[in-house]
């Protein structure tokens, strides 16, 4: 599941009724330090720069499939423990296998590697276990594995190659630069106060370099809410420093006035929940596409001042 700003602004329609969260459930930050740090519930392991450099069109496809003989966590004990679970496993690995076959181009590829390395990493600590430590049933798993091999094996507009196109085709109107990127952060998510079914979501920060501009916009779940926050900075000799924030619930950043609760970036000192981009961020992330407000990033990108009156 990826969701989109809109369908999170009243947390109530999608988790009705649902109780104030356990202290365990914190606040996670989405902002991009040089070390690319994502943390969200659990850590999710990167792909190492060694994979991402052996990725090509002409190179083997990356397999996630994991033997049975050497299963270590609950969520792989599980699976090979049922066979239905195992076939839908099989299932998905033929699924990623195809897709990587399809890639049109090396960049691509390695979008689709990263996606579903962090889609496994997601599932063996998501789906070991409700919010309770209760296991989770073998039908919900069983319905995770199916949904991502759905997505896996659409061709259509809606797939994540035809998505990842129209990225790079919206960031092409830009000049790019190093600052631009994405750091995504997706994990399950519990659908109701029981926590028994679960979602997989994304959430995240997105980077956009236009000359030596920098506009950034990022989203937080915490608290069964989502609160999105937008960063404008400006590249220096290769060093980027923020300029501006704005931390918004509504549309009250996108005028990019100072009235709409724009601050200079030296007012917000101490601030740890602003998007701040970094050097060597993946280009491409089809997963993260839901997350972009393509009015907005035009007008902070191409607007001559803006934020106004800062």
């Amino acid at each position: 599941m990826i969701v989109s700003a809109r369908s999170w602004q009243n947390p109530n329609s999608y988790f009705p009724q649902f109780p104030r969260p356990p202290l365990f459930v914190k606040r996670r930050r989405y902002f991009v330090h040089a070390a690319h740090r994502f943390s969200r519930i659990s850590l999710i392991r990167t792909v190492t720069a060694v994979l991402l450099s052996a990725v090509g069109l002409g190179c083997a496809i990356p397999a996630f499939a994991f033997d049975c003989a050497k299963a270590a966590k609950p969520v792989e004990k599980k699976i090979c423990a049922n066979k239905s679970l195992l076939s839908a496993d099989e299932q998905m690995n033929a699924a990623y296998s195809k897709l990587l076959k399809s890639a049109p181009d090396a960049e691509i590829r390695e979008m689709l590697v990263r996606s579903q390395r962090r889609w496994i990493d997601a599932r063996n600590t998501g789906l070991d276990g409700d919010l309770q430590g209760n296991s989770l049933s073998a039908g919900e798993v069983r319905k995770q594995i199916a949904e991502r091999t759905r997505l896996l094996q659409d061709q259509s507009d809606k797939g994540l190659i035809a998505i990842a196109q129209r990225e790079r085709q919206w960031l092409a109107k830009y000049a790019g630069g190093p600052f631009s990127g994405f750091a995504a952060d997706c994990s399950f998510i519990p659908n109701d106060r029981s926590g028994t079914t679960v979602s997989y979501t994304c959430f995240g920060a997105v980077h956009v370099q236009n000359h030596d501009r920098v506009c950034s916009q990022s989203q937080d779940f915490a608290s069964w809410q989502t609160d999105m926050y937008s960063t404008v900075s400006r590249v220096d000799g290769g060093t980027v420093h923020a300029q501006a924030y704005c931390d918004s619930q509504s549309n009250a950043c996108n005028d990019g006035s100072s009235k709409a609760g724009w601050v200079r970036a030296a007012k917000a000192d101490g601030e740890d929940r602003f998007p701040v981009p970094a050097s060597g961020m993946p280009r491409l992330d089809a997963e993260m596409w839901s997350l972009v407000d393509s009015a907005w990033f035009n007008n902070c990108l191409t607007t001559p001042q803006y934020p106004a009156g800062l």
